[in-house]
């Protein structure tokens, strides 16, 4: 297919030595030459070396209005490795934040902020006007808030590692979403309602998170290779940590019968196939019959990730310690103490303990 370069012309020259060698120059630009490496590469119009060198022509422009401003820097940590190796899904989340930054004008009628040089970003006075940015975006929603004022964290900091900023003056701001969901516990009378309503599809899935404590998006893509009869092996997706965990009795009863009938590579399957997962990340059927499940076992309120901090919390009244919790879920010991912090003070299977251990002890 022949595609049309407007701007570009070309001229042939006939050089001392009797060759013909053909020019090319964009309308506003110049000469376009190759790149760097593109030197010994064929070089007509529409070749691979002369699309790119005519791509760079054209984005040379934009490149020197963005120099030494913060938009260089968020163009900068998108090429970067920090940002490529996301998850798909993280990516999507981050580029819409990405989106509200370069968009966001920090005084009314002021230009938009991704056009500050960084001599800007580096003023300490420029964090109250951050703050003020971030609370006007909290009053529509402090949850995506701080999510926004955290990717611009993250984009700042990366800045700063290299030496293109001296501060990153979006560090540590107290935040206004605060989630508790110390009462979100998945109790036993709980559990008990939910297996009693839930759909094989979906009660498999129950299982799984409640005897292993991993995330959603992990427990979806788990394949069958994965589990050898007495193991769980494989990687999170979120932080990249090998999981090598013994499953207990109770859910290797549960993996052996499923898999004689499995017909599907995942262990998680709905209709012999495996759940169906959109450009977000996101797998809409699953929720949708999940959310079916909860409200008919009267259980609205309750999330499938407070399966993490239940498994916790059943590990810590088996008498585990941090480490060990931290060693079959695939979390650091901090991550299982805030856990516990969380959830454990809801169930008194831990007080009846500490009571027991008291009252022994005086004995």
């Amino acid at each position: 297919m022949r595609v049309l370069l407007k701007g570009v012309y070309s001229h042939k020259k006939r050089l001392a030595d009797g060759r013909v060698v053909t020019y090319f120059t964009l309308r506003g630009y110049g000469a376009i030459k190759p790149l760097p490496g593109d030197e010994d590469e064929p070089f007509t119009k529409g070749s691979p070396a002369f699309m790119r060198a005519y791509h760079a022509a054209i984005d040379a422009p934009r490149k020197a209005r963005v120099a030494g401003t913060l938009q260089s820097l968020i163009d900068g940590y998108q090429r970067s490795s920090s940002f490529t190796t996301l998850s798909p899904r993280t990516k999507g989340d981050y580029l819409k934040h990405i989106a509200k930054i370069e968009a966001a004008r920090l005084m009314t009628n002021g230009p938009p902020f991704s056009s500050y040089p960084l001599e800007a970003v580096n003023d300490p006075k420029i964090r109250r006007r951050l703050l003020d940015w971030r609370d006007k975006m909290g009053e529509r929603s402090a949850r995506q808030a701080d999510a926004t004022f955290g990717v611009l964290r993250i984009i700042l900091e990366w800045g700063r590692d290299r030496g293109l900023l001296a501060h990153n003056h979006a560090t540590r701001p107290k935040k206004l979403y605060r989630a508790n969901r110390s009462e979100k516990l998945w109790l036993p009378e709980h559990i008990a309602s939910f297996r009693a309503v839930a759909p094989p599809s979906i009660l498999l899935a129950f299982e799984l998170a409640l005897a292993t404590g991993q995330r959603k998006g992990d427990l979806l893509k788990l394949g069958w290779s994965s589990y050898d009869g007495e193991r769980l092996r494989f990687r999170q997706g979120k932080r990249n940590r090998l999981i090598d965990m013994r499953v207990t009795a109770h859910l290797r009863k549960i993996l052996d019968a499923e898999r004689k009938q499995a017909k599907c590579a995942t262990i998680l399957s709905h209709n012999g196939k495996p759940w169906v997962i959109n450009k977000e990340g996101q797998p809409i059927h699953f929720d949708h019959l999940w959310r079916k499940a909860i409200l008919a076992a009267g259980l609205n309120g309750l999330h499938m990730h407070d399966l993490r901090g239940t498994a916790c919390t059943k590990l810590a009244e088996a008498q585990c310690t941090a480490s060990e919790i931290a060693a079959m879920l695939g979390w650091t010991v901090t991550t299982v103490n805030q856990m516990l912090d969380v959830y454990q003070a809801m169930t008194a299977a831990l007080s009846n303990s500490a009571v027991a251990k008291l009252e022994a002890k005086k004995a």
